[in-house]
């Protein structure tokens, strides 16, 4: 009796700008070819393709799962690095677990970019208090803290 496969949950699509490069006809080609049971697409600040991607797989047979990754300021540092440089903001995976994460996703990413916009590094980005007000069933990926 074998498990359920091996399932990608942090994929970037053509969508994802300056990170991806696969249209998502094609991401779904190569997760049948893979057989893989489910994949994750998790674009960077948007969620433009989530309605190609659910209807794309679910024409090969293949769970959509929808995410998108997003910078969160966690107001834990320095507002600005003393060498004048943006400073990078550690980015999430986040990804809908059921219809209301769904929902709260597309809150977050909106947010992030109406509210959020960080003009110097010209990225969306929420804070913190955004994320748990937005929370209910969201999964949140993090790389875990850096190592030292």
């Amino acid at each position: 009796m074998s498990g359920p496969g091996f399932v990608h949950l942090h994929v970037h699509s053509s969508y994802s700008l300056l990170e991806g490069a696969l249209p998502i006809a094609r991401l779904a080609e190569l997760s049948k070819a893979d057989r893989q049971p489910a994949l994750a697409l998790t674009d960077s600040d948007n969620m433009f393709g989530a309605l190609e991607f659910s209807e794309k797989l679910a024409g090969y047979g293949i769970q959509p799962i929808i995410g998108c990754a997003l910078a969160v300021d966690f107001a834990d540092h320095e507002t600005a690095p003393r060498s004048g440089a943006l400073l990078a903001l550690p980015r999430l995976v986040l990804i809908a677990a059921r219809e209301e994460g769904y929902r709260n996703l597309m809150q977050l990413s909106s947010l992030a970019f109406l509210e959020g916009y960080d003009s110097r590094s010209r990225r969306p980005r929420m804070d913190r208090e955004l994320l748990a007000k937005y929370s209910d069933g969201v999964i949140v990926l993090s790389r875990g803290p850096p190592a030292g």
